[in-house]
């Protein structure tokens, strides 16, 4: 396996691992890292799902269980992080 661009993982953590769970498991990053990168992709998640719910996004409106935003929250809770509170990022959907 190459070894992770740490900071193309902190700004687009999608392009770097293929699920979040996968960013707990990375032994490449410390615990520090792993916060600031699931940090990161529940922000891009919950635009995400923002954007597909206003109609400016081409992907079909997604129902909450679909968003990868419940995989990043629960990669947070294995790791004891907190996530963004719930006037802290944009959304129609907090799970």
């Amino acid at each position: 396996m190459d070894t992770i661009d740490k900071e193309k993982a902190q700004a687009n953590p999608s392009s770097v691992f293929d699920k979040p769970a996968d960013v707990v498991a990375t032994k490449e990053l410390n615990s520090t890292e792993k916060t600031k990168v699931l940090q990161e992709w529940e922000l891009d998640a919950r635009l995400s799902d923002v954007a597909t719910e206003e109609g400016m996004s081409k992907k079909k409106p997604a129902k909450p269980e679909g968003s990868v935003l419940r995989d990043v929250k629960k990669a947070q809770r294995k790791l004891g992080v907190e996530p963004i509170e719930a006037g802290g990022a944009p959304t129609k959907f907090t799970p």
